[in-house]
C-alpha cells in the first residue's frame, strides 16, 4: 500500500502546474547551494553556529511553508475515508508520500551538510555520526510539518488556531511589504557571522538546544571523542523524531465521526447584536447584523481581520527595528489597505448561500445586501485601524502626523469597502464549502482579483494620500486652510468611492444575479455575454483566471 500511495503521489506531482514546480525547484536548489556555501565559507570556529542557523532555517521553512502555501500534502486522509483499508497502514503510507516532492528532495540534498561538517572536522567518527543525524533531521522536518499542518487545520475551529494562522500571514505580508528595511543590515552581518559566529555564548547555547542544533552537537561531540555525548544527542533527536512521526501518523489516520460540538449558550456577538434598537429593523439592518455575526463567528473571516491587525503590528515592528519609527504610525493604514483584499470575495466565502438572494430577488434586497456588506467591512476593519494608528502615534510621539494619517485611513477604508463589494460580484470565486474547510487558505481566492483590488483601492485613495503626504512633510508654502481641505478631500474621496463602486456592484448583481450564482454552484460554466461593457469583460477575465486556478488545483490533487 505504501508503494502504491507513493506512486500515486508521483503521478499527481507530474501533472502539477509546470511553472509552480519549476519555481519550487529553482528556489530549492538555491537554498541547497546557500546551505553548502555557508558550510564551506564559514571559519572553523564559526562553522557550528552557521550550520545551526542554516538548519533552523530549513526547520522553520518546513513548519510555515506548507501552511502558507496550503500544500502540505497531495493526498489527504479524507480522500480514503470510505475505502476498506487498514487505517494505521493507510496513515503510514500517507506519511511516506509526504516525502515525495521538491521539498523532500531539496532537504535530502541539504541535510548531508552535516556530513560535510563532520568531514571538515577531520574525524571519521564525526562523519559517521552525521549520517544518522542527517537522516533523522530530514524525517523530523517532514513529520513536524505534517503534524503542525494537521493541528492548525483542526485548530482553525478555535480562537487559538485562528490567532496562530493570523500571526503567520501577518508576518508574511509585512515581510513582503517592508522586509527590505532589515535585509541590508542582515546581509552586512553575514561576513562577520561566517568569520566569528554568533555574538556571545548565550545565543549560541540557546540555538544549539533547538531540534536543529541537536545533530550539530552530536557531530561536534563525536569529533571531540565524546561518544557518550554524541549518543545522547542522537538519542534526543531520535526520540523527538519518533514522537513527531507518531503524532503525524495519528493525525493522518482518517477520522469518521462528529466534528462539531453543541453550544450551551449563544455566542457573545449574537447576545450583543440581539439587543433591541441596536440595528434598524429593515433589510439593511438585517444584512448588517448578518455580516457582523459572520465576521465574528466564521474562523476564515476572523482570520482576515486578525491577519490585518498582525500585519499592522509587524509593520510597526519593522519600522522600530530599522530605526524608522515614523513607519509605525502607518500600522493602521496597513489594516485599512487590507479591507479591499480581505473582502474581495465576500460572496465566494459564503459558499452557495447566494441562492437565498436569487429566490428573493428584489432591487431593494440586492441594494441592502451590498450596502450591508460594505458597512460590515467598515465596522470590523475601521475600528482596529483607527485604534492601532492612535496607539502608534502616542508611542512614537508623532502627534503632528495624526491628521494626515487619519485622513488616509478614512479614504482607504471607504475606497476599500467599495472595491471589495465590486470585486466580490465581478470576480466571485468558489472555494471549499465552509463545512469542509481544513486549511487556512481553503476559502476561495483569485490572485488576479486580489491584485486588481489592491491597486484599485490605492489608486482611488490617491487624492487623499497625496494631500496627506504634503501635510505630513509640511512644506513652507502650504496655505493655512490646507489641513481643513485635506479632511474634506478625505471625506469626499471615501464617500464617492463607497457610494459609486457600491452602486456599480448593485447594478451588476441586479443584471447578472443568476449568472453570479451559477459561477458559485457550477464553477467553469460559460457566462453569456450580453454586452461589451467593461464590467462584463472584467468578470469574464476573472472567471477565466478562476477556472485556471481550479484546474491547477485539480491537477495537483489539492
Amino acid at each position: 500500500m505504501v508503494g502504491q500511495l507513493i506512486r500515486l503521489t508521483f503521478t499527481i506531482r507530474r501533472h502539477s502546474p509546470s511553472l509552480r514546480r519549476t519555481w519550487g525547484i529553482v528556489l530549492g536548489i538555491a537554498a541547497v547551494a546557500a546551505t553548502w556555501a555557508a558550510l564551506l565559507l564559514a571559519r572553523p570556529g564559526a562553522r557550528s553556529d552557521v550550520l545551526t542557523l542554516v538548519l533552523i532555517g530549513w526547520f522553520v521553512g518546513w513548519l510555515v511553508g506548507p501552511v502558507l502555501a496550503s500544500g502540505a500534502a497531495v493526498l489527504r486522509p479524507e480522500y480514503f475515508t470510505l475505502l476498506p483499508l487498514p487505517r494505521r497502514r493507510l496513515a503510514v503510507g500517507l506519511f511516506a508520500s509526504a516525502f515525495v516532492g521538491v521539498g523532500g528532495a531539496v532537504t535530502a540534498l541539504a541535510a548531508p551538510a552535516l556530513i560535510g561538517h563532520g568531514v571538515r572536522s577531520g574525524s571519521a567518527l564525526a562523519a559517521l555520526v552525521a549520517l544518522p543525524g542527517a537522516l533523522l533531521f530530514l524525517v523530523l522536518c517532514v513529520a513536524v510539518s505534517r503534524t503542525v499542518y494537521a493541528l492548525l487545520g483542526a485548530a482553525m475551529r478555535t480562537h487559538v488556531g485562528v490567532e496562530i494562522a493570523a500571526v503567520q500571514y501577518g508576518l508574511l505580508i509585512a515581510t513582503l511589504m517592508v522586509g527590505w528595511l532589515i535585509v541590508s543590515p542582515v546581509l552586512n552581518a553575514v561576513p562577520r557571522l561566517l568569520d566569528e559566529g554568533l555574538p556571545g555564548t548565550a545565543m549560541s547555547t540557546v540555538l544549539s538546544w533547538t531540534p536543529a542544533g541537536w545533530p550539530v552537537r552530536a557531530v561536534e561531540a563525536a569529533g571531540a571523542g565524546d561518544l557518550a555525548g554524541a549518543a545522547a544527542w542522537l538519542g534526543l533527536l531520535a526520540g523527538a523524531t519518533a514522537l513527531a512521526v507518531g503524532a503525524a501518523v495519528a493525525l493522518l489516520t482518517p477520522y469518521v465521526g462528529n466534528r462539531t460540538t453543541r453550544r450551551r449558550r449563544a455566542p457573545l456577538g449574537t447576545r450583543v447584536l440581539a439587543r433591541p434598537g441596536l440595528l434598524p429593523g429593515s433589510e439593511l439592518g438585517a444584512v448588517v447584523g448578518k455580516e457582523l455575526r459572520s465576521w465574528w463567528r466564521d474562523p476564515w473571516r476572523s482570520l482576515e481581520i486578525r491577519t490585518s491587525i498582525w500585519f499592522g503590528l509587524f509593520l510597526a515592528g519593522y519600522g522600530f527595528i530599522a530605526g524608522v519609527p515614523q513607519i509605525a504610525v502607518l500600522a493602521g493604514a496597513g489594516v485599512a489597505l487590507m479591507v479591499a483584499l480581505s473582502g474581495a470575495n465576500l460572496y465566494g466565502q459564503d459558499g452557495t448561500a447566494l441562492w437565498q438572494l436569487v429566490v428573493a430577488q428584489h432591487p431593494r434586497a440586492i441594494r441592502a445586501d451590498v450596502r450591508g456588506r460594505q458597512l460590515g467591512l467598515i465596522a470590523y476593519f475601521g475600528l482596529p485601524a483607527v485604534l492601532l494608528s492612535g496607539v502608534m502615534i502616542i508611542l512614537t510621539g508623532g502627534h503632528h502626523l495624526a491628521l494626515p494619517v487619519f485622513a488616509g485611513l478614512v479614504a482607504l477604508i471607504g475606497a476599500g469597502s467599495g472595491v471589495a463589494v465590486l470585486m466580490s460580484v465581478l470576480g466571485v470565486t468558489p472555494g471549499v464549502d465552509p463545512h469542509r474547510r481544513v486549511n487556512a487558505t481553503d476559502a476561495g481566492e483569485n490572485p488576479f482579483v486580489i491584485q486588481v483590488a489592491m491597486w484599485l483601492a490605492g489608486t482611488l485613495a490617491a487624492p487623499t494620500v497625496v494631500a496627506a503626504v504634503f501635510l505630513a512633510t509640511e512644506p513652507g508654502w502650504l496655505p493655512g486652510w490646507f489641513p481643513a481641505a485635506t479632511v474634506a478631500i478625505a471625506v469626499l474621496n471615501a464617500v464617492v468611492a463607497f457610494w459609486g463602486l457600491g452602486a456599480l456592484a448593485v447594478r451588476q448583481l441586479t443584471n447578472r444575479l443568476p449568472e453570479t450564482f451559477a459561477r458559485l454552484r457550477y464553477p467553469g460554466l460559460a457566462r453569456p455575454r450580453t454586452g461589451p461593457g467593461w464590467l462584463d469583460w472584467f468578470a469574464g477575465q476573472a472567471e477565466t483566471e478562476a477556472v485556471k486556478a481550479a484546474a491547477a488545483k485539480a491537477k495537483s490533487g489539492r
